[in-house]
């Protein structure tokens, strides 16, 4: 994909060629058959003096990385021993006896089955498992192929759809990009300083675009600074302010409903099994003290990474002026996009309760286009239209697993193991919930495991509003792979960060992210009115 740069070796594989000039959006597919005139918008050169690069190609990249590593594992290598793994998964499910399940019970959890191992190897793409369980939830008995599909219209699945949109002309307008510049820049007069800069940026732009597309669009950014300052691979400087980018994305994508898609998901998942909602503004009253809490922490470890290397910082502060400068005046394009940005997000904090996420979401994408910032082939290119089959199909079986009482009889089954405190079955979701998205994407981990988590939160008295956090927060702070998010995976494909560092860092992250998250929700969340 990218023809010019370095070659950078992981594990014996090719993981990326770093171009010498990146694109700082990343939004232009140079394999995309129909070119317009060189002359237009969307096709200008980016600030960094390259063609863009469509977001959904640089997402099926890191995808396509990811998935080497796994299949390198002996198990994988050969894919037709994961399909029988599957399917000897889904037959036991549905053959042995299982105490208190009833048949449709017993079908849906042989289907939650198969769907929680493809998911957790990744040995289909995230939307062709969710092909597969929209064919056997109706194909197995479980429930009827038109409430399968009825789940489709779930008002989540087009809150995430219209958030996906909104992102589009935000970085397409190149309003992303000049604000991070113009952050980065004002804030490199010492080596903190960046990396204070380059954590608090991602963290920030993370609460209103896609964590994915943020690590996408500051990538060049801090890769152009590393190398300017001089920094070294594997060294303290290079080290520090990738994990910046990557821990800045994972923290900060947890503020709002925006960062991820996770969160829409979850509140589709518990509205559907218990009727509740979280609204907007109550996402960030809860989460908020998570995240701030835990960024001083992360910029802690970051300084103690960092001060191992001096660099050079006239060069680095002269590379952003330059890219500053390349920018010029603000855009007609990029001053509208900020208005309907700012607009939609005032809506959702004052109305979002009344006219719901997805109805004000989907009024924000009426008006880029009726505004003329908004272009329907950018937004073709830069939409994982997968995720929504993915989404609707999650919800779908969650909602299997709860109609069919599979996920009630679940939880009658670890009730056998004799544990009667809520707090440490709360503790225990948390901890499980942050330990599989280290191996799953946090999607995919909110999917398998909020279903039976909202179950218990019913038989031990538990918020179910606070059981949800518990699961989608956890599951969106991991630290320790590359494989949990493609934020890790991005900063070590630059090269100047090891697997190893980010696992050694990481797992004091993701040690520190429960220990904080507990305490907070157990002093915090009583006194805002939720019960952890």
């Amino acid at each position: 994909m990218f023809r010019t740069g370095k070659a950078i070796a992981y594990n014996g594989l090719n993981v990326a060629q770093i171009p010498n000039s990146f694109s700082s959006s990343l939004l232009y597919s140079p394999d995309r058959s129909q070119a317009t005139s060189t002359d237009s918008p969307q096709n200008r050169a980016s600030p960094l003096g390259t063609p863009h690069m469509g977001v959904q190609q640089y997402f099926g990249f890191i995808s396509q990385r990811i998935s080497a590593l796994l299949q390198r594992s002996q198990l994988f290598r050969h894919r037709w021993i994961g399909y029988l793994i599957a399917l000897a998964i889904y037959a036991i499910l549905l053959l042995i006896p299982l105490p208190g399940f009833e048949l449709s019970a017993q079908r849906a959890f042989a289907v939650f089955g198969l769907a929680a191992f493809s998911w957790g190897t990744t040995l289909l793409p995230l939307p062709v498992t969710a092909i597969v369980i929209l064919f056997l939830l109706p194909f197995s008995g479980a429930i009827s192929a038109e409430d399968t599909y009825a789940y489709f219209g779930n008002r989540a699945v087009f809150f995430i759809l219209g958030a996906f949109i909104l992102a589009s002309p935000i970085m397409r307008s190149g309003l992303s990009t000049r604000i991070a510049l113009a952050v980065v820049s004002r804030c490199g007069n010492s080596q903190r300083q960046i990396l204070a800069a380059i954590l608090g940026l991602s963290a920030l732009l993370s609460c209103f675009i896609s964590a994915h597309a943020v690590a996408a669009m500051l990538f060049p950014i801090v890769l152009e600074v590393v190398r300017a300052a001089g920094a070294k691979p594997g060294k303290g400087f290079g080290v520090a302010a990738f994990l910046s980018l990557a821990w800045g994305v994972v923290i900060g994508s947890n503020t709002t409903l925006l960062g991820g898609a996770r969160g829409a998901l979850a509140l589709g998942i518990l509205q559907n099994t218990t009727g509740q909602t979280i609204s907007f503004g109550q996402w960030t009253l809860f989460v908020a003290p998570v995240v701030l809490v835990l960024l001083p922490i992360a910029f802690f470890v970051l300084e103690r990474v960092g001060k191992t290397e001096e660099v050079s910082l006239p060069r680095a502060r002269r590379f952003l002026e330059k890219r500053n400068q390349q920018l010029g005046e603000i855009s007609r394009r990029e001053v509208i996009t900020a208005g309907i940005l700012i607009l939609t997000i005032l809506l959702w904090i004052t109305l979002g309760d009344r006219w719901g996420l997805d109805v004000i979401a989907l009024l924000g994408v009426i008006l880029t286009f009726i505004l003329g910032v908004a272009n329907w082939g950018e937004v073709e290119e830069d939409v994982n239209w997968g995720i929504f089959i993915m989404y609707g199909s999650a919800i779908a079986l969650s909602a299997a697993l709860n109609d069919t009482g599979a996920a009630a009889a679940l939880t009658q089954l670890l009730l056998g193991f004799g544990v009667e405190s809520p707090l440490l079955i709360f503790a225990a979701v948390t901890i499980i919930a942050l330990a599989m998205t280290e191996f799953m994407s946090n999607s995919a981990a909110v999917a398998v495991i909020l279903p039976v988590a909202l179950a218990l939160a019913q038989k031990y008295g538990i918020e179910p509003r606070a059981m949800t956090l518990g699961v989608v927060i956890p599951a969106g702070l991991g630290f320790m792979l590359p494989v949990s998010t493609p934020a890790l995976a991005i900063a070590v494909s630059s090269g100047y960060v090891h697997p190893l560092a980010v696992l050694r860092w990481g797992v004091w992250l993701d040690i520190i992210s429960i220990v904080v998250f507990l305490a907070i929700s157990q002093f915090y969340w009583p006194l805002v009115g939720l019960r952890g």
